[in-house]
């Protein structure tokens, strides 16, 4: 049995648990933005895509910013 931190997560089940929209995802895995993910392929071109829920987590701490204050530095 794989840990909470390694669940296996589909781009349908992403915007529960981080608020931004499949498509986001979607266009991220071309654009190049976005967390890691895991394409399993079964012959075809294309294939079942996966992230790992610790990938996901990683990658929304990567988005975390400093607030800007009021200018002084």
């Amino acid at each position: 049995m794989s840990s909470p931190s390694n669940q296996l997560l589909t781009t349908k089940q992403l915007p529960q648990i981080t608020g931004l929209s499949q498509s986001f995802f979607e266009k991220g895995r071309i654009l190049g933005y976005g967390p890691k993910f895991i394409r399993v392929r079964s012959g075809g071109r294309s294939g079942k895509v996966l992230y790992r829920k610790s990938d996901v987590e990683r990658w929304l701490a990567d988005q975390e910013c400093e607030p800007q204050g009021n200018g002084n530095a």
